[in-house]
């Protein structure tokens, strides 16, 4: 074999090598997200029987280095803000379109998260793009079920879970960190208004003990026009786990001008419980309490509502989730019927 031959089978050889140590590379940093949530039910007043995906997120995430990361998410599921509509009539006359939804068409594929992270240090991190919103995210940790039910600003507010802007968090010591975000305040599927409105958050994690957990928090969103109010957030969370088996949560949640809507206030608190039969198995309970207080004028199909759950979950394997539960929704006008219904709820997630 001529020397050509052997430093050219060399030099592919290195070619080869070098691209596998790359793709091997490119590999170990990626990380794959796949979370789904499935729900079959059977509702006692209606004698109905169904069943639903509830969100499918698929993504990923990739570790640039040990400060820098992104992450890419697609959401298959109900979104939370209808969009813009428009209408013209047959001369194409643009008309007004009034729009009380307050959310958007079943199973919509949208671009839910695509962020870009700085851990500077190991205190401050900066994100910016498609980012998670922190307003309800400690709770619905501590909670630990969101494939049975959201809590409470999610399930009853509609607020969405991610929208357009940045967000810093800085974690003072083991007690004490804040965050801090500016967004477009209406969702990722909206691009920024023509006034430049924006939704201002901000929150409080103080954690005195392992055991013990709280959260403030507070956002101020804009209208996207003048003749509309300034919807405000006030909420606060405590979170209480005296011993490895069992937990106990709180949270109250007060909004102001829900939607921009003049006068339409709402409030109202979540308890909820969970104890572990095994490390696989838990027993939970649940109770919401939702009002509403409208000026006398204002004409709203908004309920005053009692709710109730609880049920077993179990974990047959890691990254999948079952839960045989009751919901039970009890508004406080008789004239508004009770809905009872026995779901089984699932999530699997890698």
């Amino acid at each position: 074999m001529s020397k050509r031959i052997i430093f050219s089978v060399l030099i592919v050889l290195i070619y080869v090598v070098t691209y596998a140590q790359e793709k091997q590379n490119l590999i170990k940093n990626l990380t794959p997200i796949v979370q789904v949530f499935g729900t079959a039910f059977y509702n006692f007043e209606n004698n109905n029987y169904g069943y639903s995906f509830g969100r499918a997120h698929l993504g990923f995430k990739y570790q640039f280095n040990e400060k820098w990361n992104a992450k890419i998410i697609i959401d298959r599921g109900r979104p939370t803000s209808v969009g813009e509509i428009t209408a013209t009539d047959t001369n194409g006359n643009m008309l007004t379109v009034q729009n009380t939804s307050k959310e958007g068409a079943y199973y919509t594929m949208f671009l839910k998260f695509a962020s870009l992270q700085w851990k500077i240090n190991d205190k401050l991190s900066l994100e910016g793009g498609a980012i998670l919103q922190n307003h309800y995210i400690t709770q619905e940790r501590f909670w630990g079920l969101r494939y049975v039910a959201q809590t409470f600003q999610d399930l009853y507010w509609h607020i969405p879970s991610s929208d357009l802007g940045f967000i810093a968090a800085y974690k003072f010591n083991s007690v004490f960190s804040v965050d801090v975000a500016i967004t477009n305040g209406e969702g990722p599927r909206k691009v920024q208004d023509a006034l430049g409105k924006v939704k201002f958050a901000g929150g409080i994690d103080v954690n005195p003990t392992e055991k013990i957990q709280t959260r403030f928090f507070y956002h101020n969103r804009q209208s996207k026009t003048n003749s509309e109010e300034t919807e405000q957030l006030f909420s606060v969370f405590a979170g209480f786990k005296p011993t490895t088996k069992f937990r106990i949560g709180w949270e109250f949640n007060f909004i102001e001008n829900l939607d921009n809507i003049n006068n339409l206030n709402s409030y109202g608190f979540s308890l909820y419980s969970a104890y572990s039969l095994t490390n696989k198995t838990e027993l939970f309970a649940r109770y919401d309490r939702l009002l509403y207080k409208a000026s006398d004028n204002l004409s709203t199909n908004n309920k005053n509502v009692n709710s109730f759950m609880g049920g077993i979950s179990h974990s047959p394997v890691k990254g999948v989730n079952i839960s045989l539960n009751y919901q039970g929704w009890l508004p406080d006008e008789t004239s508004n019927k009770n809905e009872n219904s026995i779901l089984l709820s699932m999530e699997y997630k890698f």
